[in-house]
């Protein structure tokens, strides 16, 4: 976590500090997409484009996250839409620049999503199409874990590999495949946090979907937290009349939540009085608030709440894979928030203005990273964020490219197939001894022996942190495939899941950026399960992921 480097700061004042940058983080990512609309000249007076309402209900996570539980050796795939705040976050540190946000979506500027290869700023994932960006967290996992068990990184350098995800991406079905092979490989060190606004492009999401997400992540060996209330509304859930008022919360249709916290602070009162207001003490529970502290109370969800936030960061301190909900509102903080058409909806000129004039900002002022603040708390603010794990980050390793013997074998033989010459030369390569075949990584979607692997997976063994026996040899029985699972073993047995598998290469491909270390990952498929994994292969070269790939 996050430590100071001369005073012990209090939790408040931490708090207080994270929940400025929530609000400069929403302020900022608003702007910069608003500009690129609205401000910005435009040859052909289009719409640019960009996602306000995304970005302001992922703020207070990522500033909790960021500049408080992230440390130097974590890494962070960043939901698609919320690019913007990544921007943002990187002009307060001091690593983005004022000419690429203003140049967001045009040519040469900050990049619509994540990109490694475009932007400026560090990106430790291309996100974009989306359920890739999650799921290759859990496979460069499983790459640290593999370097860590052949001696190239030390425990205690393991970082977490985390992903911040939209919950509509949990529609995507190579979440799922992901899943099911993390648990093959006993997954570790990866958090998924889903923001969860409940509100995609077209709809809300299915209520019947409450606790089914816990389920499946738990039976797969995830801990799940959830954290749907705030600080304000647990507290007034204490007081009389409170169990009510949480019962209703509780049941209440998503689509409904969303109605009244676009319609507001009289609406909710509204509603609540003719749901529940005979019930006892809730009509002078509610009577307490006037409307805007009723619409405040009512949108205090656990992921808007820093002190939420933190604790559940906090408290997820080992290596055990943990899935985050936290509940969110679709354009919390901005005008947009719960209206079904916010998700590609924009501010218009006059709210912009009106949101800026609340924030106290100077208009002319728009882009100062710590404009309305005060030059005290601007100080201090920024002097937060210097002492930050995120501002101590070093850039990224640049490893030495792995010695290749001048001549490669060739294999025996007048006449020799194609594929069976590779398999007989990845073999010979695992016998020489020569630095290259102790950094080849093999892997296949359960087509290692017919893609001719075999002999290769034979000399070197399968990866598995936990020894595996080959029973069928202990046995005494006679197989040409003699595979014993240990943490020396080379290569990575897959399931048959073809986005997996471009996946694992994609993460095996970014290990020597990622974790200082170089290796040569070779994957072997029939062609035609390429197009099945089309998308995935697409995302793993957009990475600038470097590996070989073989097709029968």
């Amino acid at each position: 976590m996050a430590k100071t480097t001369q005073t012990t700061e209090t939790r408040q004042d931490t708090l207080r500090a994270l929940e400025m940058l929530d609000t400069r983080l929403r302020w900022l990512s608003a702007w910069t997409i608003h500009n690129a609309n609205h401000l910005r000249e435009k040859r052909d007076g289009l719409k640019v484009g960009g996602h306000q309402a995304s970005c302001a209900s992922i703020t207070a996570i990522m500033a909790a996250l960021y500049f408080h539980a992230l440390r130097p050796q974590d890494k962070v795939a960043v939901k698609p839409h919320a690019g913007p705040v990544l921007h943002a976050i990187h002009y307060l540190l001091g690593t983005q620049s004022l000419d690429q946000l203003q140049r967001f979506r045009g040519l040469g500027g900050a990049q619509s999503y994540p990109s490694r290869t475009k932007d400026r700023i560090p990106v430790d994932f291309s996100t974009g199409s989306v359920g890739l960006g999650v799921a290759i967290t859990a496979f460069s996992s499983l790459v640290q874990d593999y370097l860590i068990a052949h001696g190239a990184l030390a425990e205690g350098q393991a970082g977490r590999v985390i992903a911040l995800m939209g919950d509509a991406e949990l529609d995507e079905g190579n979440i799922y495949e992901c899943l099911i092979e993390g648990y093959k490989h006993d997954l570790r060190n990866c958090w998924w946090v889903v923001d969860y606004n409940r509100q995609s492009l077209d709809h809300t999401t299915a209520d019947r979907m409450f606790r089914r997400f816990d389920d499946i992540f738990e039976t797969c060996g995830w801990r799940v937290l959830t954290l749907k209330y705030g600080v304000q509304q647990r507290a007034a859930f204490e007081r009389p009349g409170g169990q009510s008022l949480q019962e209703w919360i509780d049941t209440c249709p998503n689509a409904d939540f969303a109605v009244l916290t676009y319609q507001g602070g009289a609406a909710w009162r509204a509603r609540l009085m003719a749901d529940i207001g005979t019930r006892s003490n809730v009509a002078k529970l509610l009577g307490s608030y006037d409307d805007a502290a009723l619409a405040a109370l009512m949108t205090n969800l656990g992921g808007h709440c820093m002190e939420t936030l933190c604790a559940a960061f906090d408290s997820a301190d080992d290596d055990r894979p943990t899935l985050f909900i936290a509940y969110t509102i679709k354009g919390y903080g901005l005008p947009l928030a719960g209206h079904k058409d916010n998700h590609s909806g924009m501010m218009n000129p006059p709210q912009i203005a009106a949101l800026r004039d609340s924030l106290g900002i100077a208009a002319g002022e728009e882009w100062a990273p710590f404009g309305g603040l005060g030059d005290n708390v601007a100080a201090q603010l920024k002097a937060f964020i210097d002492r930050s794990a995120l501002a101590r980050r070093s850039p990224e390793p640049r490893p030495p490219a792995v010695p290749v013997p001048p001549r490669l074998p060739v294999p025996e033989g007048a006449e020799l197939s194609t594929q069976a010459a590779f398999g007989r030369i990845l073999l010979d390569l695992a016998k020489s001894g020569e630095p290259l075949g102790d950094r080849i990584v093999t892997t296949a979607p359960d087509v290692t022996q017919t893609t001719n692997l075999g002999g290769f997976v034979n000399q070197r063994g399968l990866f598995r942190r936990q020894a595996l026996a080959d029973v069928f040899r202990a046995a005494n029985i006679p197989s040409a495939q003699k595979w014993s699972g240990h943490a020396a073993g080379q290569h990575i047995e897959l399931g048959i899941a073809e986005n997996n598998f471009f996946l694992i290469l994609a993460a095996l491909g970014l290990a020597g950026p990622h974790f200082g270390t170089r290796l040569i990952p070779v994957g072997t498929v029939y062609d035609p399960f390429i197009a099945r994994g089309l998308d995935a292969l697409n995302y793993a070269c957009y990475q600038d992921a470097r590996f070989l790939l073989v097709v029968s």
